[in-house]
This record gives C-alpha cells, sequence and structure tokens, in this order.
C-alpha cells in the first residue's frame, strides 16, 4: 500500500480526535488524486496567540513527493476547519501546476539549479 504518509500536530491547540480525523479525512480527499506524487503529508496546527483569539490559527501544510519536492504553505484563520479547506485548496492547485510543469519538462528536472 503506497498510500501517503499524514501526520498532524497540534501546538498551543487542543487537538481532539474529532479534529485529527476531520484533517486526516480532508487530506485525503484533496490531496488522494496526486497519489504516487506525493509521499507525506504534514500538517502543523498552531494557536498563534491564544485566548485573545481572533485570526490566529495556522495551518501550516508541509508535502513531499518525487515530482513536487517539497511544498510549504499556509493559512491564518480563525477557524481550523475553514483554514484547512483553504489551504489544501491552494496546495492542490500548487502542486497540480508543479506535476504538469515536471510532466512537460520530462526526467531530467530533478536536478535543480539555484540561480
Amino acid at each position: 500500500d503506497d498510500e501517503m504518509n499524514v501526520q498532524i500536530r497540534f501546538r498551543g491547540i487542543d487537538g481532539s480526535e474529532d479534529l485529527k480525523q476531520h484533517a486526516t479525512r480532508r487530506i485525503h480527499q484533496q490531496l488522494s488524486r496526486f497519489g504516487r506524487d506525493l509521499t507525506s503529508v504534514v500538517l502543523r496546527i498552531a494557536d498563534e496567540n491564544g485566548p485573545r483569539g481572533g485570526r490566529d490559527k495556522r495551518c501550516q501544510l508541509s508535502v513531499t513527493g518525487p515530482r513536487v519536492g517539497s511544498v510549504h504553505l499556509s493559512e491564518l484563520h480563525e477557524d481550523v476547519r475553514a483554514g484547512l479547506d483553504l489551504a489544501l485548496g491552494r496546495l492542490g492547485h500548487t502542486i497540480g501546476r508543479s506535476i504538469a510543469r515536471a510532466r512537460e519538462l520530462g526526467p531530467r528536472t530533478l536536478v535543480r539549479s539555484e540561480t
């Protein structure tokens, strides 16, 4: 089974089992179409300023895979679930573009020169 490896980490926020399951499900729904192109997904959910509230829930996604390298993005929102959906939507577009580029350029592109 070459399922992608999904890890979810919480910082300064109560990570309920329910939220964990919700997040895992959403990640699979949004990213499973990339199949083997993604080997691991790490979601970090952090509460930036504690009890003061506001737009302070940071959902940070990091994915790695053979054709996408590593992609990181984060979204700040007052609601964790909404923030996660926004971040996953953006991530899906980003990965889709990387894979399309890799496909156009062929297998030689794994060697990237820093300019």
